[in-house]
């Protein structure tokens, strides 16, 4: 299995070409394509079955691709099959998404809230939270109504936990601290 150093070297060469070519959104399609040719349960066995050759390999791989993705991106997953590496195809997909959002300066939040956000205030938690980080946002929500209210927002490793529930477990504490 590649670790995330090697996967992030297969990403690093998959971003220089998208930038050259300027292509970085088919690219990012094409990986999502080929990630999802191999982690298809029957293929990631059959990639990982031992009594079939490299040949049969990626004869059934280029048959899967062959006019779904680019030339590149089709030589890519070929590369991977000979290597035996095709179970990294997920951990490519993220490093490249990543540089990318990186070099068009855009964070993906993930905001939690305990109802689902109307536009005009997906609208508003997204202005404030490009405005705290300086870059474009991304906004990815769910729902959770254990947090009974308020947000929790989580951007790279950063956390913003403006929830209802986090006050009052702080006030809960405070009061039980405080009582003598």
């Amino acid at each position: 299995m590649l670790r995330g150093t090697a996967a992030r070297r297969y990403a690093e060469s998959v971003f220089a070409i998208a930038k050259d070519q300027n292509s970085f959104d088919r690219w990012l399609e094409d990986l999502a394509t080929v990630r999802g040719v191999f982690s298809n349960a029957d293929m990631a066995r059959f990639l990982a079955d031992p009594k079939s050759n490299t040949s049969q390999k990626t004869a059934v791989v280029e048959k899967l691709l062959a006019g779904k993705v680019d030339r590149l991106a089709l030589n890519m997953a070929l590369l991977l099959v000979q290597r035996e590496q095709a179970a990294a195809a997920p951990a490519i997909e993220r490093e490249m998404q990543r540089m990318v959002n990186d070099y068009r300066n855009v964070a993906v939040a993930d905001v939690t809230t305990a109802v689902e956000l109307d536009n005009t205030q997906r609208e508003l938690v997204k202005q404030r939270l490009e405005a705290l980080t300086a870059k474009s946002i991304d906004l990815q929500t769910k729902v959770d109504t254990s947090i009974i209210g308020g947000f929790i927002a989580r951007i790279g490793d950063v956390l913003i936990d403006a929830s209802l529930q986090t006050r009052l477990q702080v006030l809960r504490q405070d009061l039980l601290t405080h009582t003598t």
